[in-house]
């Protein structure tokens, strides 16, 4: 038994883990049948940002970029004044 959690969304794989030869072992598993890229931080997880707040307990999510992007593929254009 390993004290691990994982989530598999498309090509996303989110880890949570108690011991990081547990997160390693699973990570080399996987390896072994796919090409995979790790990124240890943990401040990106299908497509959204987490500012991860450990003193309070808490995890901030953004998508930076986001509603600029959307707006302009549905071709949404600016007001001339601003909407307060």
């Amino acid at each position: 038994w390993r004290p691990i959690q994982f989530t598999l969304v498309v090509d996303d794989f989110g880890v949570k883990y108690v011991g990081k030869e547990h997160a390693e072992h699973l990570a080399s598993a996987i390896r072994q049948n796919y090409k995979v890229t790790e990124d240890w931080t943990g401040n990106r997880y299908i497509g959204i940002t987490l500012d991860w707040d450990y003193d309070k307990r808490q995890v901030h999510l953004s998508m930076p970029g986001y509603t600029k992007k959307a707006l302009k593929q549905f071709g949404h254009k600016a007001p001339k004044q601003r909407q307060n």
